[in-house]
């Protein structure tokens, strides 16, 4: 198994108009306390996590209600190597299959993303290919960096039954065909939620 989720770490790059991470010990055996317990405050949307439609579409379903199927099972993950965002000619080459699920390994992956700022340039996802893949019937789109793109690439995707995967760490990870597990906690009324995920190498 390959572990493609990003750790969640104190103080690690947040969304800018999102909540920061701020993980510390509320108990302590060096206190003098019977156990160690921890507290963690964040964004829904912080590192490895699951987008909702509730996240981009006012009365949209929270991430409880997401169809798990989309996120277990066969997938596809490609290399993009234009420092460019992705657009439709990237996506046509690819001929993407009705229920695939596809992962994106772009330029962000060439750095430890999750510990250094912001960056405002990342790679995303057009929202004509978004489009395009949503027509050709793609069930899930993960991406390597916290956002998939901005908010018409959002509604392309999550407005039509695509399920959305942000903050993967897919540097170590060779283009190829994996089995996907990737299950998001379940908040009841959360737009999104942080999850685990995990590739088999197929073949």
């Amino acid at each position: 198994m390959l572990d493609i989720t990003t750790p969640i770490t104190d103080h690690m790059v947040h969304w800018p108009d999102n909540a920061p991470v701020a993980l510390r010990r509320t108990r302590s055996f060096d206190y003098g306390d019977a156990a160690n317990v921890s507290e963690i405050s964040l964004s829904v949307h912080t590192g490895t996590h699951v987008d909702a439609p509730l996240h981009f579409l006012r009365d949209g379903p929270d991430v409880t209600t997401l169809d798990l199927n989309t996120l277990l099972g066969p997938c596809r993950v490609v290399r993009i190597e234009t420092p460019g965002n992705i657009a439709l000619a990237d996506i046509e080459m690819l001929n993407p299959q009705p229920g695939e699920r596809l992962l994106f390994r772009t330029t962000n992956s060439d750095s430890n993303w999750s510990r250094q700022p912001f960056n405002p340039d990342f790679v995303r996802l057009e929202a004509a290919a978004a489009r395009f893949l949503q027509q050709r019937g793609v069930v899930c789109v993960g991406v390597d960096y916290l956002s998939v793109g901005p908010a018409d690439t959002h509604l392309a995707l999550l407005g039509h039954g695509v399920t959305v995967i942000e903050g993967l760490a897919l540097g170590h990870v060779e283009p190829g065909s994996y089995e996907l597990i990737c299950l998001p906690l379940a908040i009841v009324g959360a737009d999104g939620a942080p999850c685990r995920a995990l590739l088999k190498p197929l073949g």
